[in-house]
């Protein structure tokens, strides 16, 4: 009977820490999270946050070498495409006039007031305005906008304006802007 009475004892202590163990997986299972449905959703919901996160990076991989091969863009471009002096600038319009075939009177250069502006600035370079009236036939004006448009200088045009009009003779005013480098 003292067999027994151990025995009992023991079974008695096992069934209990069984009943406690199932307890403790029973709590287990029930909280939020812990069921291999809600684990399988949250891993879904990783996934996709890495790939959106994947996709904003990606734009952004090699950026230094991007922006090495931008500066040298900037670089070559006011090279060729900035000129020096107002000589040149001078020159290139006088370049596309003959080449068009029209007449210009009076160009007026004046450095933009609003450059100072950090809207308006831009690194070691300052802008030009520039205002003219041009002369010619209808086609040959419109052949020397063409070439100021196309021109190795950038010249922007902000207005024309039609002064008169004889018989296939044109005279429009002419509003445009170029940029100088900073000396």
């Amino acid at each position: 009977m003292k067999d027994l009475a151990k025995v009992r004892q023991q079974f008695t202590l096992a069934l209990g820490i069984m009943g406690a163990v199932d307890l403790l997986m029973i709590i287990y299972l029930l909280l939020p999270g812990s069921s291999p449905s809600a684990k399988m959703a949250q891993e879904e919901s990783l996934r996709n946050q890495k790939a959106a996160l994947t996709r904003e990076v990606t734009p952004l991989r090699g950026i230094d070498k991007k922006l090495d091969q931008t500066r040298d863009d900037v670089k070559k471009f006011y090279a060729q495409k900035v000129p020096d002096q107002y000589s040149e600038i001078s020159q290139h319009i006088e370049k596309i006039t003959q080449e068009a075939g029209v007449s210009i009177q009076a160009v007026r250069y004046t450095q933009d007031k609003n450059t100072n502006s950090e809207k308006y600035k831009l690194a070691n370079v300052k802008r030009v305005d520039i205002e003219t009236t041009v002369d010619g036939e209808y086609g040959k004006v419109a052949r020397f906008i063409n070439a100021m448009e196309q021109d190795r200088l950038v010249f922007i045009i902000d207005q024309i304006t039609l002064n008169s009009q004889d018989s296939g003779t044109i005279s429009l005013q002419i509003k445009f802007q170029t940029f100088l480098k900073e000396t």
